[in-house]
This record gives C-alpha cells, sequence and structure tokens, in this order.
C-alpha cells in the first residue's frame, strides 16, 4: 500500500495493529504455559483475552473505512515476541524466567501502546470520533495491563528472582 496521505497512515497503522494483536495472541499462550507464577498465567490469560477485545475494534474501524484488516505484518512485534520466545527457551523453569518473561511482555505493551497514541491521534485528526474512542480503549487496557505487569514484576517476581543470602 502506499502512504499518500494521513487517512492511508492511519489505515497502514491500524492493518499493523490488528497483525500485532493477532502475533500476541498466538505467542502469549505459549508464555502462559512457559511461566510457573499463577499470577503471571492469569495476567497473559487476561491479555489474550484482551487481545480478542482489541481486534475487534480495529475490525470495526477497518469495515468503518472499507477496508481489511489483515494485510500488514507487524515486523517489531514479530521481533519483541521472537526475542521472548527465545528467553523462554534458554532459561530454566524458575522465578528469574518469569522475571524475565513480564520484562519482554512489558516490551511489547510498551510497543503497543505507541501504536495505539499515535493512531489515535491519527484518528482525532481526520476527525474518526468513533475510531478515536476505540482506539483510546486499547490504548487505555494497554496501560493498564502494563501497570499490572510493573505491580507483579515488583510486588512479587523480581523479589523471589533475587538471589538468597544465607
Amino acid at each position: 500500500m502506499t502512504v499518500a496521505n494521513l487517512e492511508d497512515l492511519f489505515i497502514e497503522q491500524v492493518r499493523d495493529l490488528y497483525n500485532a494483536e493477532t502475533q500476541v495472541q498466538k505467542t502469549y499462550e505459549r508464555w502462559s504455559n512457559a511461566a510457573q507464577s499463577q499470577q503471571l498465567k492469569t495476567l497473559l490469560s487476561d491479555r489474550i483475552e484482551q487481545a480478542s477485545r482489541r481486534m475487534n475494534r480495529l475490525q470495526q474501524i477497518c469495515n468503518a473505512m472499507n477496508v481489511e484488516p489483515t494485510g500488514e505484518k507487524c515486523h517489531g512485534m514479530e521481533g519483541l515476541l521472537k526475542e521472548g520466545t527465545e528467553y523462554i527457551q534458554e532459561s530454566e523453569p524458575t522465578a528469574v524466567r518469569d522475571a524475565g518473561l513480564i520484562a519482554d511482555a512489558q516490551r511489547v505493551e510498551h510497543y503497543g501502546i505507541a501504536g495505539y497514541g499515535c493512531a489515535h491521534t491519527y484518528a482525532e485528526r481526520l476527525g474518526m470520533d468513533e475510531a478515536a474512542q476505540a482506539l483510546e480503549n486499547n490504548l487505555d487496557e494497554s496501560s493498564e495491563i502494563d501497570q499490572r505487569m510493573t505491580n507483579l514484576a515488583k510486588g512479587l517476581l523480581n523479589p523471589k528472582a533475587e538471589p538468597s543470602t544465607a
């Protein structure tokens, strides 16, 4: 797709986000299975459910614009998820793995926050109020799950990963 104006850029970004959510949904299932902490498993499962809601909102935006949500490959998300998957394969199933896994998951969320923030701004500029609201909802969910990840890491996972001093 040639990007000639802000609407083209907006469409490209929405399609990229749709693909990113598709990748997250598939990969977080494997990450959840690799996690040791039940709290982390629950958090990743909650994020998988969010991906479905986010994808539905993105689909609605595309439907309103008469474009397919597919067609863009989010290479940035692909790289982030690949790094996390490689980390799982290279680490032992311990609290340290969980601490590293949450770090990888937060990188994923921060990438999404940036994408949703930009797309939201484009929608506002284009006067697409419903799309802007849907993207703001996705952005809010991204921020909320990121905060939950921070709380889990600080309160449980990172302390458990510290070496014991005896």
